[in-house]
C-alpha cells in the first residue's frame, strides 16, 4: 500500500518509485521527454546533423529515456535511475560543451601560447565566415605565424602577435579586446577626415595649451606629409571592414603614440605653424569626456523648424543606462513634431535586444529585415544555423517620415538598425557611408588573462526570400543623399548633415 507522500509529486523524488500511480507515469514521461532532447541536442549542437539525422537521433534519445522510465519503474532503485539519467545528461552537456570548446569560450588551464594558437586558428577555421570574402589564406596565415608563436617570451607578446594575425582579416568586429589596443597610448587629439583634409576635431588639454584648435588642418606629424603620416599607423590601429573604415581609424589614431612627445605640423585661422606635443606627468584633460551617469544618453530636442532630433550614441547593453527608456521619453516629447532626424553618426553599435525595440515604435507591423548565418552552431544560440532580425511593434507608433543621419563611424548594430529602418521604407539617410561592419562576435581566451574576439555571424539583408541577401560586411549602408562637409563647417559649428535632413523633410 501506498503512503500518501508517494502517491503524491513526492513519489516522484522518493527512494522507491511506485510502480503503478500517476506519479509513475509521470515520471515514464519525463525520462521520455529528457532523452528526447538529449538526442536532439547532441545532433543539433556538436555533431552538426542534417534534419534527418536530428529526427533519428532525437527518437533514439527518447527510446533510451523511456527505457530508463521504465527500468527506473520495474527496479525502484535510485542509483539505476541516475545512472541512466547520467548517459541521457551527457549529450546535452556534450552539446553545449564541445562547441564552446571549439570558440575559446572555456579556457584551458596551463595552456602554452603555440597551443592556445592552435586553438584559436581552429576555431576560427571552423566558425569565422568571411574568409573568401577577405581573401585570406587562413592556412597561409598559420605557416607564417606559428613559428613566432613558437619564439614568444611572455603573455604580452603572444598578445602582440595575435593582434597582428587577427589584424590581417581586416574585421572591425576581430581583434583584441582585452586590454585594449590603445592601452599606453598618450592621446593628444582625435582628427576626423573632413572632405579629404585631416581636421582636429576633439582636441586634449595639452594640444590646447600649445595653441591647436578645432578646426585646425594637419599637414604632418613628425616631419613627414599627412598621407604619409596616416600610412605609418599600425595596421592592428587601423584594421576595419571597408578602406573608408580602415581610413577613419587611422585618422583617430593619428595624433596618439606610445612615446613623450610628438611633433605636428598643423595650418589654421592663423597660419602654418609646427607644435611639439610633450606629455605631462599630471593628468591632462581627457580627449573624450565621459558623461555622467545620471545625465541620459539619448536626448531629443525640437528643433526651430518644428522637427525633432533625437541623438542616439549608441545601442550598448553595458552603459548602466536604460537606453530604451531614454527613447522612449525622447519620442514620446517629439510625437507632434512633423517630421522627425534620428542622430547614428558615432554610435558603434551594441545589442539588438535594444535597437530592435527603439524601431518598433516606428512600425504598425511586424518586420524582418535581415538574416545571420552561422558556419558553426553555438549552444547561446540555441545551435541553429541561422536566424531571423525581427522588428515588433511596441508603444505609440510614429508614423510621421524620418530620417537617419550616418558616417563612417557608425557601426555594427546601429547599422542593423540602420537596415530595418531603411529596407522597410520607414526611413531615408543623410550623411556618408556606414563602417560596413556586422559579425556577431564571440570571445576568445588567451593565456594570461587576456581575450580576443572573431566574427561568426554573416548577416545579410531581406531581399524577399530570393537568396541570401546582401551583406552589411564590406559594404555598409549608402546613404540617399551625400553630404561632404568643408573645413569651415567644422570650425563654425554648423552641421551641414542637420541642416540637409530638415531640407530633405520640409521639402517632403
Amino acid at each position: 500500500m501506498n503512503t500518501a507522500h508517494e502517491n503524491g509529486i513526492g513519489g516522484l523524488f522518493a527512494k522507491d518509485i511506485p510502480r503503478k500511480s500517476w506519479p509513475s507515469i509521470l515520471w515514464l514521461a519525463f525520462n521520455l521527454i529528457l532523452g528526447l532532447v538529449g538526442g536532439i541536442a547532441l545532433a543539433w549542437g556538436p555533431l552538426a546533423a542534417p534534419w534527418p539525422i536530428v529526427a533519428l537521433l532525437g527518437l533514439i534519445g527518447g527510446l533510451l529515456g523511456g527505457i530508463v522510465g521504465w527500468w527506473s519503474n520495474r527496479t525502484a532503485r535510485r542509483r539505476r535511475v541516475l545512472l541512466g539519467h547520467g548517459v541521457i545528461l551527457l549529450g546535452v552537456a556534450m552539446a553545449v560543451l564541445i562547441p564552446s570548446y571549439r570558440v575559446g569560450m572555456i579556457a584551458m588551464p596551463g595552456e602554452t601560447w603555440e597551443g592556445n594558437f592552435r586553438r584559436l586558428w581552429r576555431a576560427m577555421d571552423y566558425a569565422y565566415p568571411y574568409f573568401e570574402q577577405k581573401g585570406v589564406d587562413w592556412e597561409d596565415v598559420y605557416r607564417r605565424y606559428a613559428p613566432q608563436v613558437a619564439e614568444v617570451e611572455s603573455d604580452h607578446a603572444y598578445w602582440r602577435l595575435v593582434t597582428r594575425v587577427l589584424a590581417e582579416l581586416n574585421d572591425g568586429h576581430t581583434g583584441l579586446i582585452s586590454p585594449s589596443i590603445r592601452s599606453g597610448r598618450r592621446y593628444f587629439a582625435i582628427c576626423r577626415d573632413v572632405g579629404g583634409a585631416i581636421v582636429l576635431d576633439r582636441v586634449g588639454q595639452i594640444a590646447r595649451d600649445a595653441g591647436l584648435e578645432r578646426g585646425d588642418v594637419v599637414l604632418a606629424v613628425e616631419d613627414v606629409s599627412i598621407e604619409e603620416a596616416m600610412a605609418r599607423v599600425s595596421p592592428v590601429l587601423q584594421a576595419g571592414s571597408t578602406p573608408w573604415q580602415r581610413r577613419a581609424n587611422a585618422t583617430y589614431h593619428l595624433l596618439s603614440t606610445t612615446e613623450d612627445a610628438l611633433a605636428v605640423t598643423v595650418s589654421g585661422v592663423t597660419g602654418e605653424r609646427t607644435v611639439i606635443l610633450v606629455w605631462r606627468d599630471d593628468p591632462p584633460a581627457p580627449v573624450v569626456e565621459d558623461v555622467a551617469l545620471w545625465q541620459p544618453l539619448i536626448t531629443g530636442e525640437r528643433l526651430p523648424s518644428g522637427l525633432g532630433l533625437i541623438h542616439i550614441p549608441t545601442f550598448g547593453a553595458g552603459t548602466g543606462h536604460d537606453l530604451v527608456a531614454e527613447f522612449d521619453a525622447a519620442l514620446d516629447g517629439l510625437m507632434d513634431a512633423p517630421g522627425l532626424i534620428l542622430d547614428l553618426r558615432e554610435n558603434s553599435g551594441g545589442t539588438t535586444l535594444i535597437s530592435d525595440r527603439v524601431a518598433g515604435r516606428f512600425f504598425r507591423r511586424p518586420f524582418i529585415y535581415g538574416r545571420e548565418y552561422f558556419c558553426l552552431r553555438l549552444p547561446q544560440r540555441g545551435w541553429r544555423p541561422w536566424f531571423d532580425y525581427r522588428v515588433l511593434p511596441r508603444g505609440s507608433t510614429y508614423d510621421g517620415p524620418v530620417v537617419l543621419l550616418t558616417d563612417v563611424y557608425t557601426f555594427s548594430t546601429a547599422e542593423n538598425f540602420g537596415v530595418a529602418m531603411v529596407d522597410s521604407g520607414r526611413a531615408t539617410t543623410v550623411g556618408r557611408q556606414t563602417a560596413g561592419s556586422s559579425g556577431n562576435p564571440v570571445s576568445f581566451r588567451l593565456p594570461g588573462g587576456a581575450r580576443a574576439r572573431f566574427s561568426t555571424g554573416d548577416f545579410r539583408r531581406n531581399d524577399g526570400g530570393l537568396g541570401m541577401g546582401q551583406p552589411i560586411e564590406g559594404i555598409g549602408i549608402t546613404p540617399d543623399m551625400f553630404v561632404i562637409w568643408t573645413v569651415d563647417d567644422l570650425r563654425e559649428g554648423c552641421d551641414p548633415d542637420v541642416a540637409a535632413a530638415e531640407g530633405l523633410l520640409m521639402g517632403r
